[in-house]
């Protein structure tokens, strides 16, 4: 089990530096990170009474208390180290409920930081709860830099998103054709993510198929059309595995009928150094800029330089898809071990073919390891 006493004691590190007493984090990431719940399907639909106040309370000097509308407690003992658990009772006002516990946290004249995606009427409650409290938000910068390190239990689920997204991956290519559909393919992949044991996909399928007098002004955020997969035409898979609330984000090319010998090269010459990062990527040697300008200097010598996608080389990964730092200019703290990196360069010319290659990635104190392992051999479908 995950050393969530350790995770606890970090956070509070962090509430110092920000000057925050307490904290409040409904269903999300965080949550999830310090206390194990994780949102159910229907926590965005249910609109019970209550729903609002569902939340995980923390104090400097006061352990954490789960509170939940009774909908949201079913079985939650066995998602949560947290023994404090407090369920609304029937007929009780919630704010009036939540007030009640805010008072044994005595906020009066407090600092309260609070999750950034957070409900208004949440908001709305603990203010009246606690009136004499400060609120800060809880911003994306402030929270990964605290989940930034993923321990042992974190990583093991990584390494299984990964490997679900391997076999997703395979499994779609066995049935792609020549005539079949952005669409269709984005519909395999999302059926094979959960056929192979994943929750889901941690964001929708992306596939993005240029080329073969494809529309140059078609940008490759456009994805997922009923544009067909003809002769001539590149496939981009990006997509990711939900795992138990960890993250995946992967990318493969795929070749429709005879490949072009310029995009052959251009994903030859992507995947190379896909796996040459790996070895710069060390404890505190390098930074998330140098990475970035690294792999953009080895791409550029193979004559690519025109049609890389600079900025897009990575970013963090863990309970979210996106998370910080990016790695991109502007990023200069050192990455540490236990970091994970998505690896991700992309070579476009718009029109003629579009190639991407995936992998997350993590930090150790000699070189990167990669967690998913599909080959990175060209798949030529004809």
């Amino acid at each position: 089990m995950a050393d969530y006493q350790k995770r606890v004691e970090r956070m509070r590190a962090a509430m110092r530096e920000w000057g925050a007493d307490l904290m409040f984090l409904n269903y999300g990431p965080d949550m999830t990170y310090l206390g194990g719940p994780q949102a159910p399907l229907y926590y965005p639909i249910l609109k019970g009474k209550g729903d609002w106040i569902t939340g995980l309370l923390l104090g400097l000097e006061h352990d954490p208390v789960l509170i939940f509308q009774r909908s949201f407690a079913i079985q939650v003992e066995t998602q949560t180290w947290i023994r404090d658990i407090r369920v609304l009772p029937d007929g009780e006002d919630p704010d009036a409920y939540l007030a009640r516990i805010l008072a044994e946290f005595q906020p009066d004249g407090k600092t309260m930081v609070v999750s950034k995606m957070l409900w208004g009427q949440t908001l709305l409650a603990l203010q009246a709860g606690a009136p004499n409290t400060r609120f800060i938000p809880a911003t994306n910068t402030m929270m990964d830099r605290v989940r930034r390190i993923k321990d042992a239990d974190e990583i093991a689920l990584l390494q299984r998103a990964a490997e679900i997204t391997d076999q997703a991956l395979g499994a779609t290519i066995a049935q792609m054709r020549i005539g079949m559909t952005e669409w269709d393919v984005a519909t395999e992949v999302d059926y094979q993510i959960k056929r192979h044991g994943g929750d889901g996909p941690s964001f929708y399928p992306g596939i993005i198929c240029v080329g073969n007098g494809s529309d140059p002004q078609r940008h490759i955020m456009t994805r997922n059309t009923d544009m067909v997969l003809e002769s001539g035409t590149t496939v981009a898979f990006d997509f990711g595995v939900l795992y138990q609330g960890y993250c995946s984000d992967f990318g493969r090319s795929v070749f429709m009928g005879e490949p072009r010998q310029v995009a052959l090269d251009a994903y030859r010459s992507i995947t190379t150094h896909a796996q040459g990062v790996w070895d710069i990527m060390a404890d505190g040697r390098v930074t998330p800029a140098q990475i970035a300008d690294w792999f953009r200097d080895q791409v550029a010598a193979d004559g690519f330089g025109p049609h890389y996608y600079y900025l897009g080389l990575g970013h963090a990964i863990g309970l979210e898809v996106h998370e910080n730092p990016w790695l991109r200019p502007g990023w200069d703290d050192p990455i540490e071990a236990g970091m994970c990196f998505t690896i991700e360069p992309k070579i476009w010319q718009p029109g003629v073919f579009y190639v991407r290659s995936e992998d997350v990635v993590v930090v150790g104190e000699e070189r990167g390891t990669p967690l998913t392992r599909f080959h990175y051999e060209p798949t030529v479908i004809g």
